[in-house]
């Protein structure tokens, strides 16, 4: 019985296995860009007069970009400077834009001076170099090479910015510069010993002043954005999204003439079910009914599915276990979905699977008690009441976990490292090991603002926009590097934990061997960690109930506090008694890197809390973010089995009720957003360690990565589709 339901679980694994296809054609629907994507009618392109025109506009944007590359071939700009008398020089100083920071300076941006000759219009380097710590600089040129008839009339100072590393086996990390800012200099103007251009203000990866959380400004996502996607991330998007974009516009049309009463047959949910991909629970309902309703399934998926929950001893019974999701608590909510505080008791099976023994829901339930303190608990003495708190418990487990591990605890949170690293990170090497890492996700953060947390979860989920935003605050305080350490397995058969510690271990090695390889250049360029750990902590958000902030509680809101406070404490690994820093009367959840400008001033530990802070940003931009996005269509791609919010329903029975009672069920508008969604976020993707499509992965990672694969396999874990950065 068991090994026949474990040899069904493994051939449902591996047909709904999600694999990456190229299905694009001449004429097929085309979706412009990623920005193009909506919670409802996506800018997909389907009449084929359209689809030739925006073909056109391709066609011609093909040529523009083969006659630049024409021009460049040309006139190339090649590294080598012009002129041996080095009588003047550029000087200035370079600043963040914003009011607050117009004091800011920008440190170790690279700039360069060109000019142009007259007839042939050849490029000529005068000059290069650096920013200094103080954001001054001085670029010391020629002035008879400026001058000289044969020059145009114009002078070009060039500052650009680091926005990719490439790395391969037989050659150092090679950082690619962009053009960030251009600055025409008359060369009449030339004619002393400096040329000043005074204070030169750059929006360059400024803070946003309006998020509750570290965000970066994005003014406009195609053409005034810090970084931008790949040309293979967003190709990669386009044909991956096609699909399940044309199937949730036909089910959002259908909707819309059902409404006009111009159609009779109705859709229904099952038949959104079945036009959408099969996902795995789907595939082992069909074949073995009612298994994945069953205890056992529930408790192995919340140990090693999407979920991934955290298993703290019971107080009385060590053996034995509780795994809480905390529901509405004092977040804004609407009265459509149910979302109470679930928490459940496991006791573990003789293979050390985790098998539920105990519910306890605290909240409303239905349309009638809105007391919100109400507490129930369900046994399996209770066959039906039993598989309803099953339900709700993984409803709650799905909105816990997109909201405060997904898109906070690896999204948002990844975003604050990002940001500091792209605003202080250039010349210090570790520029070379974390930007790989951090790229983009301050992009699709930026989507998933308007998709998902504006969009989807608002209208799907008992959470209001302002609820999601000040939930994402407060568990974004419990997010930590220091003293982070991987989830520790229970049991044999805690793969999600074993794997996670594996992957840590591998982590670490790299990191050490990168800091080894470039210790002296890490410690030369020391001021940038500075700046990178000050940017981390001051715009860090405040701890998560710091000491002393339940003192004002008392009763049951004192006990749910508290009782939040220590489980996070152990998701998140979150040490609570860490020196932490006060910024502006806030404690704040970062831990400082160091305090010292230069490595001669710095703590004796300062070097191993970088080591830690950068081995901390990649997993949670890799591994941790991973899990997750490759695990959601697994368990949240079946309607019926698990979902955003159960509605309250006109019963009185409420949300405890059977899978037959579709007034408790998602309505079909959000079920087929649901699948979009959950589709979404698990087939669309790019960028992974060991397929490495950019070549910006150094080969060190790849090969310790390599090295274990037989273990994950294992463990069940595809090395090759782990990302190399959050992307989705």
């Amino acid at each position: 019985m068991e090994e026949n339901i474990d040899h069904i679980c493994e051939e449902c694994r591996t047909k709904t296995a999600i694999h990456y296809t190229n299905g694009d054609s001449f004429f097929g629907p085309r979706l412009r860009t990623i920005n193009h994507l909506e919670l409802g009618y996506s800018k997909v392109l389907t009449n084929p007069f359209t689809i030739f025109l925006e073909l056109l506009y391709v066609f011609y944007k093909k040529i523009r970009g083969a006659v630049s590359r024409m021009i460049a071939w040309l006139f190339p700009r090649r590294d080598r400077l012009y002129g041996t008398d080095l009588d003047s020089a550029v000087v200035g100083r370079l600043t963040f834009a914003a009011r607050h920071e117009l004091n800011t300076p920008i440190h170790g941006m690279k700039l360069e001076l060109w000019a142009r000759t007259r007839l042939l219009r050849q490029w000529r380097k005068l000059s290069e170099g650096y920013s200094d710590n103080d954001g001054t600089f001085s670029l010391p040129f020629e002035v008879r090479s400026v001058r000289n008839i044969r020059m145009a009339k114009r002078v070009h100072l060039e500052i650009s910015e680091i926005t990719n590393v490439f790395h391969s086996e037989t050659e150092p990390p090679k950082p690619h510069y962009t053009l960030f800012h251009s600055i025409p200099l008359s060369k009449g103007e030339f004619i002393g010993m400096e040329y000043t251009v005074g204070a030169v203000q750059l929006a360059f990866w400024e803070y946003r002043k309006d998020a509750p959380t570290p965000r970066v400004v994005i003014k406009d996502h195609d053409e005034d954005a810090p970084e931008y996607y790949t040309k293979g991330r967003t190709d990669a998007l386009i044909q991956q999204v096609i699909p399940i974009e044309l199937t949730k516009l036909s089910h959002l049309e259908r909707i819309d003439l059902e409404k006009k009463k111009m159609v009779k047959d109705k859709l229904t949910i099952q038949a959104i079910q079945k036009a959408y991909p099969e996902n795995l629970t789907v595939c082992i309902e069909q074949r073995k009914p009612g298994y994945t309703r069953s205890d056992a399934w529930f408790g192995e998926r919340m140990m090693n599915g999407m979920n991934k929950g955290c298993f703290v001893p019971d107080a009385e019974n060590p053996s034995q276990y509780w795994m809480h999701y905390f529901g509405i608590c004092n977040y804004a909510a609407n009265n459509e979905y149910a979302l109470p505080t679930a928490s459940v008791k496991y006791a573990l099976t003789s293979k050390g699977l985790p098998i539920p023994i105990e519910i306890h829901l605290v909240g409303q339930l239905d349309a009638f008690n809105t007391d919100p303190w109400q507490s129930r608990i369900f046994t399996p003495e209770n066959a039906e009441d039993w598989l309803a708190a099953k339900r709700v418990v993984r409803t709650c487990g799905a909105v816990s976990t997109e909201i405060d591990e997904h898109f906070t605890g690896t999204h948002i949170n990844t975003e604050q490292y990002a940001i500091a690293a792209f605003r202080n990170l250039r010349q210090n090497p570790v520029a070379w090991l974390l930007l790989p890492h951090l790229k983009e996700a301050s992009l699709i953060n930026h989507s998933a603002d308007k998709l998902i947390i504006e969009g989807y979860l608002p209208t799907a989920t008992a959470l209001k926009t302002e609820g999601i935003k000040a939930r994402t605050r407060d568990i974004l305080g419990m997010q930590d590097w220091y003293d982070w350490h991987p989830m520790k397995p229970i049991s044999e058969a805690h793969s999600y934990a074993k794997a996670e510690q594996l992957f840590w271990e591998i982590v670490g090695k790299y990191v050490d061997e990168f800091f080894a390889e470039h210790e002296s250049a890490i410690k030369q360029y020391w001021y940038e960690i500075a700046a990178f750990s000050n940017d981390l902590v001051n715009h860090s958000v405040p701890e998560f109930m710091p000491k002393g902030a339940l003192d004002g509680l008392s009763g049951r809101e004192h006990a749910l506090a508290l009782q939040r406070k220590e489980y996070y404490c152990a998701l998140y690994r979150f040490n609570p008694d860490a020196e932490r820093v006060t910024v502006n009367g806030e404690i704040k959840a970062i831990s400082r890197i160091t305090t010292a400008r230069n490595f001669a001033e710095a703590l004796p530990e300062d070097f191993d809390r970088l080591k830690s802070a950068c081995r901390y940003a990649i997993m949670t931009a890799t591994f941790l973010h991973t899990w997750i996005n490759e695990h959601q269509y697994d368990d949240l791609g079946e309607i019926l089995y698990s979902c955003g919010g159960l509605r309250f329903g006109s019963e009185k029975r409420g949300v405890i009720a059977p899978e037959s009672d579709l007034s408790i069920a998602p309505d079909l508008t959000r079920s087929t957003q649901m699948l979009w969604f959950t589709n979404l976020l698990s087939r669309t993707e790019y960028g992974f360690i060991t397929r490495n499509e950019e070549g910006d992965v150094n080969p060190l990672f790849i090969r310790l990565l390599k090295e274990k694969e037989a273990e994950f396999t294992a463990l069940g874990v595809d090395i090759n589709a782990i990302e190399s950065r959050t992307n989705i």
